[in-house]
């Protein structure tokens, strides 16, 4: 079963609406988890489309030494 690529608005959407819900902030990995169970892709490699997103500032992220890799949030 092959991952339906997202446009640039629904990948948006999507990743938004996965961080609203998680509790703390999420890593790269867990992202890529929760899309691949909607069976969606984002339009670039989700590390890619994140820090993109990051320097558009439509999330936060940052390196955690403790998750041993980049976490993303939403500000608020």
């Amino acid at each position: 079963m092959s991952l339906r690529k997202l446009s640039e608005k629904e990948a948006i959407d999507i990743i938004l609406d996965i961080l609203r819900k998680a509790k703390e902030p999420l890593t790269t990995r867990e992202i890529e988890e929760e899309t691949r169970k909607l069976l969606v892709s984002c339009p670039d490699s989700t590390p890619v489309f994140l820090n993109r997103l990051r320097i558009q500032g439509i999330v936060e992220g940052q390196l955690s030494r403790e998750k041993r890799g980049w976490i993303w949030w939403i500000k608020g």
